[in-house]
């Protein structure tokens, strides 16, 4: 299956609003990412019979599409989405967050006051911890990996900081909520189980530089150097340099 790594294909995609407020707020863009794995259908590979074991694991794509044409299969194996606030553009920060649901109002926090300038600030606990640089923030709301992808040496984790290049271009901090979303109700009422799956979470996106701001809150500075070495060093595990 790590030889596949080479043939995967990033997709973004976004979209926000010319004008308006709250969840029409042009200073707010709603995006969503993947990343596939485009395989050839057997008749279109005349003389040869390639492995497609690894095609048939149990949980190897979240979903599966036919290309136009019939000419193969694109396997998507993450999926990630969320949304980019632009502070020099954002009309109301609050509003937007709020309007938008109770999981991203989670995020009012990270954000303070606007300067002089008109430019909407970060929180001042959170500012000052910050390297200089970036005025937009990217929310990361939810990242789903193909269960068959996990524990092979941090494919999920690479896939997201490779799509997080295209998703903004420096932003000036990443912040996510790290939440097992993939427990059950019952699960989520054991409070053995939920502890437990939490602690995970919250180690993999601290492998990735993810400090915690809240309890709740945890963000990353995109242009420190944690993010940086973690995504080399993943690379690195995974032959992909």
């Amino acid at each position: 299956m790590l030889g596949e790594l080479e043939y995967v294909e990033l997709h973004v995609s976004g979209k926000t609003s010319l004008a308006g407020s709250d969840l029409t707020d042009p200073g707010v863009m709603d995006w969503s990412a993947t990343a596939s794995i485009y395989v050839l259908c057997e008749d279109d590979t005349p003389g040869s019979e390639p492995d497609r074991a690894w095609q048939a694991a149990e949980g190897i794509a979240l979903s599966t599409t036919n290309r136009p044409g019939g000419e193969g299969l694109d396997l998507t194996i993450l999926e990630a989405n969320g949304i980019t606030i632009d502070l020099a553009q954002v009309e109301d920060v609050f509003d937007a967050l709020d309007a938008r649901s109770q999981d991203d109002a989670h995020f009012i926090p990270l954000f303070g006051a606007r300067d002089q300038f008109g430019f909407v600030e970060l929180a001042e606990e959170l500012e000052d911890t910050l390297e200089p640089g970036g005025t937009r923030v990217v929310i990361l709301d939810r990242v789903r990996l193909a269960p068959a992808w996990r524990g092979l040496g941090g494919i999920g984790r690479l896939l997201t900081a490779r799509l997080l290049r295209w998703v903004c271009d420096e932003p000036r901090i990443v912040a996510v909520h790290p939440f097992p979303i993939d427990l059950d109700g019952d699960q989520r009422r054991d409070d053995e189980v939920f502890v437990h799956a939490r602690h995970q979470v919250r180690r993999t996106w601290a492998s990735l530089g993810f400090e915690p701001f809240t309890d709740d809150l945890w963000i990353m500075d995109p242009h420190s150097s944690a993010h940086e070495k973690a995504v080399a060093d993943i690379s690195q595990r995974l032959g992909l340099d």
